[in-house]
């Protein structure tokens, strides 16, 4: 390997073409920057750089700069885990181990968004990806390691549609899961609908943050405790699970997958854990809960993001529209 541990430092050692360079650094992040300048160099036919170049201590790759970031992040976050596998994924795919923190520019962001578009992910997906390399940059920013942080450019997003699970869907999944033995799941997608709450606040729950059929939810993506009253189904799970309602998120995924095939909606994008907390907020406008109270229920931060499921209470058109009925005298008229 063209860089490996000599004791407590870093050695490059490359031959290519005839050419050897061979140095020590005190990093590995160091000995990988100088790494793509030597292979950079003698690819282009250029003269070697000096090998002093990578002692400055802001010697970085990208690669290296993301994975700190996410240690600091998102390591110990709810879904932590997603994000520091995306960075993985981003490494291996694309950025590589050996780039230079000093290519992390306008060029670059471009070039990534130009990757992630040839790979078909939509503006959405994009601009979270790019989040965590705003978010790495920023860090990068604050402690010196870069001088300014590139300009970003997210990419326009449609509102899109609100997947949420009709009554008779309900049905037929209630029905698969227990064909398939899938009690558990069963049982953890019920209470996801009745209740409104994300995936990975499940795990989190006590069996004393109930009281009566008012269970308080202490730890949320917003860090707002907030609390929600349970119905007669969704109070017997949590009763049947002695509050123990959180189950590995592979295992939740997996199954509800095998549901979803079974249910012919394979090809349903939208389909996914996550439309149960859209089926919740969705059923509380369409039966009049006032949209602040959604608000409460959903722990939104902002009434912007409740707003989403406001067009799906027709009822208060339905009432506005007798304002604008001519009265009888007008009708003759």
């Amino acid at each position: 390997m063209p860089v490996r541990a000599r004791g407590n430092s870093w050695q490059v050692d490359v031959r290519k073409r005839g050419i050897r360079f061979r140095h020590t650094y005190k990093t590995e992040d160091q000995a990988n920057v100088m790494l793509a300048k030597v292979e950079e160099a003698i690819s282009l036919g250029k003269a070697l750089p000096d090998p002093e170049d990578c002692n400055d201590g802001r010697a970085m790759t990208i690669a290296a700069l993301l994975r700190k970031a996410g240690e600091k992040y998102w390591s110990d976050t709810k879904h932590g885990y997603l994000t520091l596998r995306g960075i993985e994924k981003m490494i291996e795919e694309y950025i590589g181990e050996n780039r230079a923190l000093s290519d992390l520019n306008l060029d670059f962001m471009d070039e990534l968004i130009s990757h992630f578009k040839k790979q078909g992910n939509a503006s959405g997906t994009i601009n979270r990806k790019l989040s965590i390399v705003s978010k790495a940059a920023t860090y990068a920013k604050d402690r010196g390691l870069i001088d300014y942080k590139p300009k970003i450019e997210w990419q326009k997003e449609g509102k899109g549609r609100i997947r949420f699970v009709t009554p008779e869907e309900e049905a037929i999944m209630y029905r698969v899961l227990t064909q398939m033995g899938y009690f558990q799941e069963r049982d953890t997608f019920m209470f996801l609908i009745d209740t409104g709450m994300r995936v990975g606040e499940l795990k989190n729950l006590r069996f004393d943050d109930l009281q009566g059929n008012n269970l308080t939810i202490w730890e949320t993506k917003a860090d707002h405790p907030r609390t929600v009253v349970l119905t007669k189904r969704a109070l017997d799970i949590f009763l049947n699970n002695k509050g123990k309602m959180g189950m590995p998120y592979q295992k939740l995924i997996d199954h509800w997958n095998h549901m979803k095939c079974v249910m012919n909606l394979k090809d349903d994008e939208q389909f996914i854990p996550h439309c149960l907390r859209h089926t919740c907020a969705s059923r509380l406008v369409q039966r009049g809960v006032p949209i602040l109270v959604v608000q409460q229920w959903l722990g939104h931060k902002t009434i912007h993001m409740t707003m989403r499921y406001a067009h799906l209470c027709p009822t208060n058109l339905e009432e506005a529209v007798k304002v604008l009925e001519p009265t009888v005298t007008q009708a003759v008229a």
